[in-house]
């Protein structure tokens, strides 16, 4: 079984969870921009992952323009986002990006949060947000944990997440090959 993992990253965190994934099932990685139709007879799997920003997988519909071409073959779908990871937020996600239209596979994996990486843009929406919480009583959540959030990065790996994925990946590998 030939697989592509391909990912659409915005600070490094999907990237890593791609290439951890294909060093653990053999698999070729390519950023999901370097993606071509002429790809897809040349792989029997594919893995999308993708990161998140208001429960939107960001470049998952450029990926699934080539559902017609890749539906008889095996896809997975991972998004990575700073939510945590429960089955309201699953369905959440699936609901969002129309997954359940697709014969795909989904998986939420949590990423890690540093302030520094965002670009001019998501550094000014995040302001905004933190700007929002800090007016508005959020139970549970201390001001001064938001306020902490700009100068201390959040490290978080899904090591779980990742051991699903792979082993879901090894079992079709053992299905094609029987």
């Amino acid at each position: 079984m030939r697989t592509l993992i391909l990912y659409c990253s915005k600070t490094g965190n999907t990237k890593k969870y791609a290439e951890d994934i294909a060093r653990a099932v053999h698999a070729d990685v390519l950023p999901a921009k370097k993606f071509k139709r002429k790809l897809i007879d040349q792989y029997d799997t594919f893995v999308f992952g993708g990161w998140v920003m208001a429960n939107t997988i960001k470049g998952l519909n450029e990926f699934l323009s080539f559902y017609e071409e890749m539906k008889d073959k095996d896809i997975l779908v991972f998004s990575v986002g700073m939510s945590l990871v429960t089955q309201q937020s699953r369905t959440d996600m699936i609901s969002a990006n129309i997954l359940d239209l697709y014969h795909v596979r989904y998986y939420q994996l949590r990423g890690s949060f540093d302030f520094n990486k965002l670009g001019f843009i998501h550094k000014i929406l995040m302001n905004h947000t933190f700007r929002l919480a800090a007016q508005q009583d959020m139970p549970g959540v201390p001001q001064s944990a938001l306020a902490t959030l700009k100068d201390h990065p959040i490290e978080y790996y899904d090591q779980a997440g990742i051991d699903r994925i792979v082993s879901v990946l090894h079992r079709l590998d053992s299905i094609v090959e029987a």
